[in-house]
């Protein structure tokens, strides 16, 4: 008889568990979008770096990334008018439970620069500085980790490097990256 009972309220509190974990999934699965914002970045550069991405699958995440400036950095003016980076993604979760856990990423990093020009006048006889934007779209790859903290709270940590392909300037860095230590929600 003590078997008996013993079996059945560890079979009891077995399923219990098994359900419990079950829901605690289920919840997870249905927070399908992120938002997160990176504090490290606004403090040190200052720029607002941000994402949001919406899990597709288990194993599968679009979204797109982006990198604003807020503030002076140099003496031409505002950063916002020097860089400005949008990067559409794609992730692929290799171990972790629905859109969180260690990833690998690729993104099309569109970048808009301002560039500063010196040119000679000659009826003046003096250089004079000129700005000219130009936007370059490239290819890149990145890795990193996301992991749900609380209920909807997420913390991701990851970057990547990518290569301008497209309308590259001459005297422009041939290299471009993206990178995330952020907080966020997840809805």
């Amino acid at each position: 008889m003590k078997k008996t009972l013993f079996l059945t309220g560890l079979l009891l509190f077995v399923f219990s568990l098994l359900s419990q974990a079950q829901s605690r999934r289920e919840r997870i699965m249905e927070k399908k979008n992120h938002i997160m914002i990176d504090p490290l970045t606004l403090i040190a550069a200052p720029a607002i770096n941000m994402s949001y991405e919406r899990v597709i699958t288990e194993e599968f995440g679009l979204g797109v990334h982006g990198l604003f400036g807020v503030g002076d950095t140099d003496d031409y003016g505002d950063w916002i008018d020097h860089v400005v980076q949008v990067s559409p993604f794609a992730k692929v979760f290799l171990a972790g439970s629905h859109g969180a856990g260690f990833f690998m990423e690729a993104f099309v990093p569109i970048t808009s620069e301002k560039g500063y020009f010196g040119t000679y006048d000659t009826e003046r006889g003096n250089y004079v500085e000129t700005a000219r934007r130009n936007t370059s779209v490239g290819l890149g790859v990145g890795l990193g980790g996301k992991w749900l903290l609380k209920r909807s709270l997420m913390l991701e940590v990851g970057g990547g490097l990518g290569r301008k392909l497209i309308n590259k300037d001459q005297g422009q860095e041939s290299l471009t990256g993206k990178w995330m230590i952020g907080l966020g929600y997840a809805f």
